[in-house]
């Protein structure tokens, strides 16, 4: 291999290589209900807000509700937890259960997901502190 092209190919690997794994992740788990009953089969998502708006946040951690509406954040499927910091937490509907797909007979479903919880428009938030939560619950209300 030429040095031009050698010199070429570690220019363009420095960014994909990194600085380590970025920033640190902490366990995050808890409960979704909704008019206090568990809302299952349905995504939690935390996105962190950034204290500067100059320095990435970093990732956002999601997880889908099982039948008792319990979740475990994760990254993606190789990282669980959540980055520390206040983020802001979305509700979307899932596949099933809390879901606005269509039913047996072809009509779209109303989502039993109040839009007030659903992506950019929600109003949730969630502090992750340095030692993880295993209480980041939401008592959500349809009213």
């Amino acid at each position: 291999m030429s040095r031009p092209l050698l010199v070429a190919v570690a220019v363009c690997a420095l960014p994909l290589a990194g600085c380590g794994d970025g920033p640190a992740l902490v366990p995050v788990s808890g409960k979704v209900t909704l008019d206090g009953k568990p809302l299952a089969n349905v995504w939690i998502n935390f996105q962190p807000i950034a204290a500067d708006p100059k320095v990435p946040p970093g990732p956002g951690s999601s997880a889908k509700t099982d039948a008792e509406g319990q979740y475990t954040l994760r990254v993606d499927e190789r990282k669980n937890g959540a980055v520390v910091g206040k983020h802001k937490v979305m509700i979307q509907p899932g596949e099933e259960g809390g879901d606005a797909d269509a039913d047996a007979g072809g009509k779209r479903r109303k989502s039993v997901v109040p839009a007030k919880y659903i992506g950019v428009e929600s109003t949730l938030r969630c502090d992750v502190p340095a030692g993880g939560k295993a209480d980041a619950d939401f008592a959500l209300t349809a009213k």
